[in-house]
């Protein structure tokens, strides 16, 4: 299996309404933008998986030296062999693929947010870089792109909470801000136990 083939099977796979939409891609972007997508769902299932803390860190370290590793033509994961050309041909930036790592431990150190404010940077890190990362490599053209694009991946984050209240809640993670939560008299317990 090649490296864009275990990302399409990767992506495939997710069940994602995302992976459809990228089929209307020319074959380029649709290659970089499945990449990009299958480095998004490794290490969201290294948090979503792994039941022991410790080992979800350990994971998600390896991928940071992973994504040094490609960024010095030393990659090693297939998800990683795939986002080496996609890197230099979109110039995606190290620092955003690390954040998007940054994002994915705070689910391991975080179960709360007091407020929005709090939320807004794990949505930052999780989505709204993914939205940077994907305006590049659609070839945005207009700067305002990168705002729209930021505001995107917020609200698809936002919607993704909304959605997922439940389940998160059966891994005891509530990402509804706590202060806005107590503004509307609505019980945490209840929300844990629903």
């Amino acid at each position: 299996m090649t490296p864009d083939q275990y990302c399409q099977q990767k992506a495939s796979q997710s069940g994602s309404s995302f992976y459809y939409s990228f089929l209307f891609l020319p074959p380029v972007r649709r290659r970089a933008i499945t990449a990009l997508y299958a480095f998004c769902r490794e290490v969201d299932d290294v948090v979503d998986e792994c039941t022991d803390v410790n080992v979800a860190r350990t994971k998600l370290a390896w991928w940071r030296n992973e994504v040094a590793a490609l960024y010095s033509g030393k990659a090693q994961h297939p998800v990683a062999q795939a986002l080496s050309t996609v890197v230099t041909s979109f110039k995606l930036p190290q620092e955003r693929l690390l954040e998007i790592i940054d994002g994915m431990e705070m689910d391991l150190t975080r179960r709360r947010y007091a407020d929005f404010a709090a939320l807004k940077l794990y949505c930052h890190r999780v989505a709204s870089v993914v939205g940077l990362l994907s305006a590049e490599i659609f070839g945005y053209c207009d700067p305002r792109t990168l705002t729209y694009a930021e505001n995107l991946g917020m609200a698809f984050q936002l919607t993704n909470i909304i959605r997922d209240v439940g389940e998160d809640a059966r891994r005891d993670r509530l990402y509804l801000p706590l202060d806005e939560i107590a503004r509307y008299n609505v019980s945490v317990t209840d929300i844990m136990h629903a």
